[in-house]
């Protein structure tokens, strides 16, 4: 049967007509795209500069354990790390590749000293700044570290026979004192003891 003139275009505008639909409804994007198209907008301020954030101690060690190899060594600040007034939004790692040397044979503590090196201690300090991120849609504020540098120290020190203590030199190699192992790793773990652990 044939049909009519008219017929032909009312199916074929109709044919059109759910072309057109389908291809709306498949291509229209969606809210959720638009959404997450739509980046979030942040006012950023400096809220403490150049601050040590934390201090940590690595190992002692001897010739024996001494390697050429670089080591990943980590520092991590924990979400919810109070850093001065602030406290860290999100969990940060840090990483620094050190080589673990130890000491060379019969080396002195400090020239005329009877302790002759037994070990390397090596701590880590962590500093950077602080900023202060502040959603301007929703005024949230976020805290984070950036501009993150760490520096370490290798300490030259002597344990002695009882294995409780250990005899370390002044910065300047001219003084040694005698110290607490635990206390000396305990020192090295704490900013503020840190400094005067090593500054005498």
């Amino acid at each position: 049967m044939k049909l009519t003139r008219q017929a032909q275009v009312l199916i074929f505008t109709f044919m059109i007509g759910i072309f057109l639909i389908t291809a709306f409804l498949l291509f229209k994007p969606s809210e959720e795209q638009n959404q997450e198209n739509k980046t979030d907008q942040y006012t950023v301020q400096l809220v403490g500069e150049d601050v040590k954030l934390q201090s940590t101690y690595i190992d002692s060690i001897s010739i024996e354990k001494s390697s050429t190899n670089y080591v990943e060594n980590k520092i991590v600040l924990e979400k919810g790390q109070k850093v001065g007034d602030y406290i860290l939004s999100s969990e940060q790692t840090f990483i620094k590749y050190i080589k673990l040397l130890g000491p060379d044979e019969k080396q002195k503590l400090i020239k005329g000293s009877k302790n002759i090196m037994t070990h390397y201690a090596y701590t880590m300090l962590l500093s950077g700044d602080v900023i202060e991120k502040t959603n301007t849609t929703t005024k949230e504020k976020t805290y984070e570290v950036v501009n993150a540098h760490i520096t370490y120290q290798q300490i030259p020190l002597t344990l002695l026979s009882d294995n409780n203590n250990v005899a370390i030199a002044n910065q300047k190699k001219t003084k040694e004192k005698i110290v607490n192992l635990q206390e000396f790793i305990n020192a090295l773990k704490d900013i503020e003891k840190r400094e005067q652990m090593l500054t005498w």
